[in-house]
C-alpha cells in the first residue's frame, strides 16, 4: 500500500514521524506532504530520511521530475492520511481550499481519506472545528481520534493525537 501523509503544524507533529517509521517498517510506501507551517516545527529532511522519499512542501518548487507535482502523489497514493490535522488544516480541507501541497493534492486524490486531529481541547470543542469535521465525515473522510488526556500545554481533555497503533490500524484495515 502507498500512503500519502499530509502533515500540518501541531505540537503532535513528532508523532507523525513515528507513523512514517512504522509504515516503512511494515513495507508500505509513503509520500509526505507538509504545510509550510509544519516545516517550521520539523524539517522535511527528517521525513525524507524516515520515508526514503521526496517530501513535498512547496507547490511552486517543483521536484524536477514532474511539472504536476501536486497530481503525481494523488495518482500514486492508495490512502491519504492527514496527521496531525490541525484546526487550520481541517478548516481548509472542509472549505475545499487548494493553497499548498497538502490541500491541492487532497483535491486531486480519489481514494480513502483519514483525518487524525490534534489540538488543544479548547480548539477541539469549538463549534466551527466540530462543524468542519462533521462536513469532512459527510464527504467520506474517516476520523481517527482524538484521544483524551494530558495535552502538551498541560491542559487535560480531548485533543491528543490518537495513538500511532490506532492510526495504523485504521488506515491499514480494509473497509468492509
Amino acid at each position: 500500500m502507498h500512503v500519502l501523509l499530509g502533515v500540518s503544524a501541531s505540537v503532535a507533529i513528532h508523532r507523525s514521524l513515528d507513523v512514517v517509521s512504522e509504515l516503512r517498517k511494515r513495507g508500505h510506501g509513503i509520500t509526505v506532504l507538509m504545510t509550510s507551517n509544519a516545516t517550521k516545527l520539523v524539517t522535511p529532511l527528517q521525513f525524507a530520511a524516515l520515508s526514503g522519499g521526496l517530501v513535498h512542501h512547496d507547490v511552486f518548487a517543483g521536484s524536477g521530475n514532474d511539472v504536476y507535482d501536486h497530481l503525481t502523489p494523488a495518482r500514486e497514493g492508495d490512502v491519504y492520511l492527514f496527521c496531525p490535522a490541525s484546526a487550520d488544516l481541517i478548516a481548509r480541507l472542509a472549505c475545499g481550499m487548494g493553497d499548498d501541497m497538502v490541500t491541492t493534492t487532497a483535491l486531486a486524490f480519489e481514494g480513502p481519506r483519514f483525518v487524525a486531529p490534534a489540538m488543544n481541547y479548547r480548539m477541539w470543542k469549538n463549534p466551527l472545528v466540530q462543524r468542519n469535521l462533521a462536513l469532512l465525515r459527510s464527504l467520506g473522510y474517516a476520523q481517527i481520534g482524538p484521544a483524551d488526556g494530558e495535552l502538551a500545554c498541560g491542559d487535560q481533555g480531548p485533543g491528543r493525537l490518537a495513538p500511532v497503533a490506532d492510526i495504523l490500524a485504521a488506515i491499514l484495515t480494509p473497509a468492509s
